[in-house]
């Protein structure tokens, strides 16, 4: 090997391929536990608008084969939510209007589908659009996520005045929660959390 080869190329080939290895394990290092996903919702009531923090217990979860990504396990990945498995922590009550007024008003005995149609991955942070099915409806939401501590957490706000029933679940849930004082906000915070390996 001659003197030019040995103090150019070699060491430029030796940094590319360290560069390219490097780059690789920083794609791959923000993979997603697909078995610690879970779908949070804030919802808000009150004319001071208080917050009430909620989960779904059953939830079917569908995810892209290429687990080494976030974009690998998240485009196109799904979720159908049993609505009526919302749970509020530590108060039945609101769990029961959730679940016995608000849920069956806005939907019937239809599940909710949620579709991740496009995701934006960056370095600990991106975007990702979900399609959110109700019924025959539909809206999309935009969501930023962050990955922070090695978790991720995805947050976006579904209107629900974009869907026909949404307007007399709100008025039916204000109606049977008194704590709600006649107004039940519209704006409702989806939140997808995971943990990252």
């Amino acid at each position: 090997m001659n003197k030019f080869m040995t103090q150019k190329i070699v060491p430029r080939i030796f940094g590319l391929a360290l560069s390219s290895f490097m780059y690789a394990n920083a794609m791959y290092a923000n993979a997603i536990d697909t078995k610690s996903v879970k779908v949070e919702f804030v919802g808000y009531k009150a004319p001071v608008m208080a917050d009430l923090a909620g989960s779904f217990k059953t939830i079917q979860y569908t995810f892209g084969k290429d687990t080494r990504s976030i974009v690998g396990v998240l485009q196109n990945a799904s979720a159908t939510i049993v609505p009526t498995s919302s749970e509020i922590p530590d108060n039945e009550i609101a769990t029961d209007n959730m679940n016995k007024v608000f849920f069956p008003t806005l939907l019937g005995k239809n599940n909710i589908k949620v579709t991740f149609i496009k995701v934006v991955e960056g370095e600990d942070t991106g975007l990702l659009r979900a399609k959110v099915v109700i019924g025959k409806e539909s809206s999309i939401v935009p969501l930023v996520y962050t990955i922070n501590n090695g978790k991720f957490v995805a947050k976006g706000t579904l209107d629900l005045h974009n869907f026909s029933q949404g307007e007399k679940a709100l008025r039916a849930l204000s109606d049977a929660a008194a704590g709600h004082a006649g107004i039940t906000w519209g704006n409702v915070e989806l939140i997808f959390t995971a943990d990252v390996r």
